[in-house]
């Protein structure tokens, strides 16, 4: 069931502990893009539901950002070019369609903004408010050079920690919706490195190999004949697929759709396992169009994606989903997904 503002407002209010369940359920039907900030933090565990040690927790958190190297490695310039085709392609357009909508920058619940209003000498929340998105008074969204020091503070921070991993241009659409949404640094970092830990976690059982080629399974049994359009047109399916399995759209959706996703990956409890199933909705829900297409016009819209209704979407991927485990049933099936 859908949830308006006020209701999601009220759940982030609540004095001593915040319903994460609730929350959960009010997110996969869309998060308000004015709390979006606030509610990742739950929902991705960067903010604990119980608040009795709030502000030392926060704190804490606050202290550990502060104190990691960022000083940028060898990629600092590469970074900085696709920052800024980043900024250009994606948030530019979308910043545009906001102002023409009259929809208000991403902001904070007013009880957030009246507990920033405190001073952090209070017994107040106010230092985990510094982890949430601008106040309602922003009336432009962050500019390009703002955009690129955050995104280069934090994937430096986030590189120097984690030296196995090795700068690459993807990161930067997988950090970019957390820069937008979250306008301070530490929320932005600690959320992206929990993005990070689920991809890295769920990868450690299941390789890129093994996801592509599950992928590749249910494509042929629920789209045989654009799986059969794609091999007489040679498209690069598995290029194609790896991409969306490895990027979890980042790279290919608009950001304001790709946002709306997110809400709902971010609240159920395995969005690694259910990826397949929007990637399949999404050739599902193009089927008619892509089948018009040659192979590099099907390349170009794989790679950046219409806007779409992603309710419809994720019905469909549920429905999907549903429909391979029936048709695993008799032989049990290691796929099989909770959503």
């Amino acid at each position: 069931m859908s949830a308006n503002l006020d209701e999601f407002t009220d759940t982030l209010n609540a004095e001593q502990y915040v319903d994460l369940q609730k929350l959960r359920s009010y997110s996969r039907y869309g998060i308000p893009p004015v709390i979006r900030g606030e509610v990742w933090l739950y929902l991705l565990g960067v903010l604990s539901p119980d608040r009795t040690n709030e502000i030392t927790s926060v704190r804490s958190k606050y202290a550990s950002y502060a104190t990691m190297d960022k000083l940028p490695p060898a990629h600092a310039h590469r970074l900085r070019l696709e920052c800024t085709r980043y900024y250009n392609r994606r948030l530019v357009p979308y910043a545009r369609r906001r102002r023409q909508t009259g929809l208000a920058p991403n902001s904070m619940t007013t009880s957030a903004m009246i507990r920033l209003s405190l001073t952090a000498t209070t017994s107040s929340t106010a230092s985990t408010n510094a982890m949430l998105a601008k106040t309602a008074n922003d009336e432009e969204p962050m500019d390009i050079m703002a955009f690129t020091t955050s995104v280069e503070n934090v994937l430096s921070a986030y590189l120097n920690r984690n030296l196995a991993t090795e700068y690459h241009h993807g990161l930067v659409p997988l950090v970019a919706p957390f820069v937008w949404t979250l306008k301070t640094e530490a929320g932005m970092y600690f959320s992206f490195e929990r993005l990070m830990t689920i991809r890295e976690e769920y990868t450690s059982t299941h390789p890129l190999p093994v996801r592509l080629t599950f992928f590749m399974t249910i494509f042929r049994q629920f789209l045989p004949d654009l799986f059969s359009y794609f091999e007489e047109e040679a498209v690069d399916t598995r290029e194609l697929a790896s991409a969306w399995l490895e990027s979890l759209f980042s790279r290919e959706m608009p950001i304001g759709m790709l946002m709306r996703v997110w809400d709902v990956y971010f609240s159920i409890q395995d969005p690694m396992e259910f990826h397949p199933f929007v990637c399949l909705a999404i050739l599902t829900t193009c089927k008619d169009a892509l089948e018009e297409l040659d192979q590099s016009e099907v390349r170009s819209m794989m790679l950046s994606l219409p806007v779409m209704d992603v309710d419809r979407l994720v019905v469909e991927a549920h429905n999907l989903r549903l429909s391979y485990q029936h048709s695993q049933t008799r032989g049990g099936g290691q796929w099989a997904v909770d959503y």
